[in-house]
């Protein structure tokens, strides 16, 4: 599912998000191994599956990848609340609910990133993984989530 050998264009925050989402997928996949999935993109992961035309933002990424690795199902609830009544978490993609869970961190702690760029970034995420209709989604909820939030 990631394995794109082309370098990633964009900020060194960029691909610490496009990272974060990586690895708070992977989290979720092995959930006993949270800290080593985090310990594996700062080790190797950023110089073999996350290549980018800059350095990432590693603290950045640390910053989320480490909060979520506590855990991950913070943000589970606030997220339910934007999905129709059919739908429940546990339906939604894996992928789907990385990009949401890291773009809620982003829009509840990263006060000093304006809430156009975080939608914005993460829907640049969603492109590059998701169809189009999924893409549409992320960003419905990430700017229900942004009203809620900020």
């Amino acid at each position: 599912m990631f394995e794109n050998t082309q370098k990633i264009h964009g900020s060194a925050r960029h691909l610490a998000r496009v990272a974060a989402v990586q690895a708070v997928y992977q989290m979720e996949q092995n959930p006993e191994d949270r800290q080593d999935v985090v310990n594996q993109f700062l080790h190797s992961r950023f110089d073999t599956d996350v290549k980018g035309t800059t350095k990432p933002d590693l603290d950045f990424f640390k910053e989320i990848s480490l909060f979520l690795a506590k855990d991950l199902h913070a943000f589970d609830q606030q997220i339910m609340k934007q999905l129709s009544q059919q739908w429940t978490i546990e339906r939604l993609p894996s992928l789907s609910r990385s990009i949401l869970r890291c773009a809620l961190y982003e829009l509840i702690y990263s006060l000093t990133v304006p809430t156009p760029v975080i939608i914005n970034e993460y829907l640049e995420v969603a492109k590059s993984f998701l169809e189009k209709k999924d893409v549409a989604f992320i960003h419905g909820t990430i700017d229900a989530l942004s009203k809620k939030t900020r």
